[in-house]
Parts: C-alpha cells; structure tokens; sequence
C-alpha cells in the first residue's frame, strides 16, 4: 500500500470517530452565525490508533516532500518560467500540506493520549485513597474502564454507575469515588496538551484546506498534468474545504473524499 495508501486509510477512519455537538456553523476556528450544529472528534482507542499511524506516515512523507520542494525551487530560481515557477508553487504547497497534517496529527493524538492518561490516573489515585487494601489489578480495571468512557464524553452519573459495576461487591463506593476524579480531570477540556490542541486544530484545517487549495491550482496548470491529476486534486482541495466546515455529515464527507482522492491521485 505504501506510505501514502496508509496515511489515507487511517484518516478515513478518523474522520468516522466523531460526534454532533450543538452551536453555529463553524470554518475552522471562527463561529458563523448561520445554525445547524456542527461536529467534535471523538477520543476513542480508534481515533488514538488512526491518529498515531496517520501522524508516523506524514512524518515519513516529510523528506521526499521536502527534496521535491527545494528540487523544483532551485530550478525556478535557475530557469525562470511559468512553468517552473508554478512547479514550485505545486511542491511547495505538497510540502506545506504534508508538514500541516504531521503537525494536526501530533497535537490530537498528544491531546487525547494525555487525557486518557490523566483520567486513569485519577480514577487510580483516588480508588485506592478510598480503598487501600484493594487488589491493585482492580484499582487498574476501574481506572480503564472510567478513563475510557470520559475521553469519549460520558456524563459523571454513566461513569460513576460504571465504576461501581467494575470495581465489584464492597468497593462500590471507591469506585465511583475513582470516577468522580476521573470526571474532574476531564473537565474543561482536560489537560493543558489536550487544551492546546484544541484552539489549533481547527485553524490547522482551515491550513490544510488553503494549501491543498494551491496545490490543486498549480495541477489545473500545469499543461503536463493529466485530466485525472487535475481532477482529483481539485476533488482533495473541495474536500479539504468541506472538512474544515465542521457541519455533520459535510464535514466527515469532505474528508473521506479529500482523502481517497488524494490517494487516488497517487494514480495519475
């Protein structure tokens, strides 16, 4: 499948690990004031396992990427065309687009990891403060099982009931106790990583959907590209866009179609 065929496969699936959430329309980071909900990634062993393979191909994509770029540069700079300055305009938007999606993917996954981990961590510290002499192996089932639901957004009551049916007959009252901390780690958007990612992640799209964006035009003219080519990266640039949106339904459409045709343009 090669590095590319991977990093596509696993953004399609995490574009699928997402929820509705209430408010206005949004592009990026800015609010509209048109309604109709928009969506929220969601942190599931799905989304962390996407997210971590997606993120290691981009990373490895980044030095081809990189010689492409300073390749066609140099050329432009030594023979000055259109030609080839629309070439270096194409590779360096390639590079831009690649390095963009490294940098997404790093603060997601770095964000969701760093939750699940301050949530267990919680749920641990404060089960075994309520229960000293309980066997370890369950203080660490409970602190999986809450930290698992809270990433994913689960209301203190669902984690507190959870708790208590893990942790078993007589640490009931641990558990939930555990679930309780678990909550409040979570609360607010959690962690400083997690935080972080979430005031750049969305301008990191509008990033993404800008550079695909120029790297569809730079195909449209080049008089060398294939009608494939120039097809389906001007499908990638829509999708980027549609992305970007954070609308239901447009915006996991959008990037399941910006990434399988960008895979596909791989082709051409």
């Amino acid at each position: 499948m090669g590095t590319n065929g991977v990093r596509q496969f696993t953004d399609t699936v995490a574009a699928t690990q997402v929820r509705r959430a209430g408010g206005p329309i949004r592009f990026g980071p800015l609010e509209t004031a048109l309604p109709g909900g928009t969506v929220e990634g969601v942190n599931t062993r799905s989304a962390r396992w996407a997210g971590g393979v997606s993120t290691a191909a981009s990373v490895a994509q980044l030095p081809g990427a990189a010689y492409l770029s300073a390749r066609d540069v140099r050329e432009a700079f030594r023979n000055p065309s259109g030609e080839s300055a629309n070439r270096a305009l194409g590779s360096t938007a390639g590079l831009a687009s690649t390095g963009l999606n490294a940098a997404k993917g790093g603060l997601e996954l770095t964000g969701n990891v760093s939750n699940l981990r301050a949530a267990a961590n919680a749920a641990r510290a404060a089960f075994t403060e309520s229960a000293p002499r309980a066997p370890g192996a369950v203080a660490n089932r409970v602190a999986t099982a809450v930290a698992s639901e809270g990433v994913e957004g689960a209301s203190r009551q669902r984690m507190r009931s959870l708790a208590a049916r893990v942790a078993g007959n007589g640490l009931e009252g641990a558990g939930r106790d555990g679930a309780s901390a678990a909550f409040s780690a979570l609360r607010g958007g959690g962690t400083a990583a997690a935080r972080t990612a979430g005031r750049f992640v969305p301008g990191l799209n509008v990033a993404i959907a800008a550079v695909d964006t120029a790297a569809a035009a730079s195909t449209i003219a080049d008089p060398n590209a294939s009608v494939g080519k120039k097809v389906t990266a001007s499908v990638t640039a829509l999708g980027s866009v549609a992305a970007a949106t954070n609308i239901p339904l447009v915006s996991q459409g959008g990037a399941v179609v910006s990434t399988a045709s960008s895979f596909l343009g791989a082709f051409f």
